[in-house]
């Protein structure tokens, strides 16, 4: 009996022995799977140069975990943040015993988008630049106006005022006026200025209204007989131009021709075109200060310091382009001139029926200047 007993434990203390050893085995061994990758991901998945995103990742059964491009060893699951400068694909590789699993995830980098602004074809002033470009794709823009004053004189023969932006340097694209908004896409613009030729009672270059287009650009064509005792003809020295634009407003309502019982030599020119000879004469010629003349030839005006005083045939033309057609917030009064008409009088033209007729020089009208383009 006490044999059997002893065969019977004999038999449970190796079954023992042997259900223990497996357990070891089975805690230390060798797993029956890979590890596994539950997520691996990018947050976001596009960002522009100098943004950053977040990877993220969680990972069961492995002993190691790595991340390429510089992020090195991690664990199990974790985040972290990465600002490539291009687009780039990250793998994580999860290791154990049983081999090793990988999953990747990519960061698109972007470009900056800029807007840029062309004069298409301006003589003078400064592009516009944008102080928020660059921009990322899908940004708010809002476009500039004409900032820094482009403008487009003599090109070809033809003088142009600016009318606002398009995508195609021909107009043929989008326009954009100032103060307008677009949304930004995926690619870089340029915002074409674009330009419109001048017509009568268009606002010119200074502010003022074009009242005269003598379709080309030129100089004068026509000669001044000076008054005895010098009548010899002269052409004026003004520089080429093709239009006058007369100032928005009236420089005074009361100023005098100046210098009565004076013969100015040099003003008696009527014609369109011997305004500026006549003026640069009176003040060459007669030192009063205040005349209508003097007034006009000192005006600084819509960033213009080249003004005068009309002589009596671009007055007239003032009251045919302008005042008759309700442009240019003209009286009806009398209007001073610089074609002086003798030492004693000079040329004046009432706005109200358009007649023409000359005073006595220490009278008094309203003055407008004018500027040659």
């Amino acid at each position: 009996m006490k044999s059997r007993k002893r065969t019977y434990f004999k038999y449970f203390s190796l079954f023992f022995i042997l259900m223990v050893f497996i357990l070891i085995i089975g805690c230390s061994g060798t797993p029956s799977a890979v590890p596994i990758v539950n997520s691996f991901l990018a947050d976001p998945s596009t960002i522009m140069v100098g943004q950053s995103s977040t990877l993220s990742w969680s990972v069961t059964d492995a002993t190691t975990v790595t991340i390429d491009h510089g992020v090195g060893t991690v664990a199990l699951s974790g985040t972290t943040t990465v600002s490539p400068i291009i687009t780039t694909t990250y793998t994580l590789t999860a290791t154990n015993s049983a081999g090793s699993v990988t999953a990747t995830t990519t960061v698109t980098v972007g470009s900056l988008l800029t807007i840029t602004y062309n004069g298409n074809g301006n003589t003078a002033g400064t592009i516009p630049v944008d102080p928020s470009s660059p921009y990322q794709s899908g940004a708010t823009v809002t476009v500039l106006g004409n900032t820094g004053d482009l403008s487009r004189i003599n090109d070809g023969g033809t003088s142009y005022y600016f009318t606002g932006w398009n995508t195609k340097a021909d107009g043929s694209g989008a326009d954009h006026t100032e103060g307008s908004t677009f949304t930004m896409g995926t690619s870089n613009v340029i915002l074409y200025a674009q330009w419109t030729p001048y017509a009568l009672r268009d606002i010119g270059p200074a502010g003022g209204y074009i009242f005269y287009d003598k379709g080309y650009y030129s100089k004068s064509e026509f000669t001044i007989v000076k008054a005895a005792p010098d009548p010899g003809p002269v052409t004026p020295p003004s520089d080429t131009w093709r239009y006058l634009e007369a100032a928005p407003s009236d420089q005074s309502t009361s100023a005098e021709w100046g210098c009565y019982c004076y013969s100015i030599s040099g003003a008696d020119g009527t014609a369109v075109g011997t305004g500026e000879q006549n003026t640069l004469d009176i003040e060459a010629g007669c030192t009063t200060s205040g005349t209508a003349a003097d007034l006009c030839a000192n005006l600084s005006l819509g960033g213009y310091s080249d003004w005068f005083l009309p002589s009596k045939g671009e007055l007239n033309l003032m009251y045919q382009n302008l005042k008759v057609s309700g442009v240019g917030s003209f009286t009806d009064y009398g209007y001073s001139s610089s074609s002086e008409y003798d030492a004693d009088y000079g040329w004046y033209q009432s706005l109200f029926n358009g007649n023409q007729s000359y005073s006595k020089k220490f009278l008094t009208y309203h003055v407008r200047a004018v500027r040659a383009f």
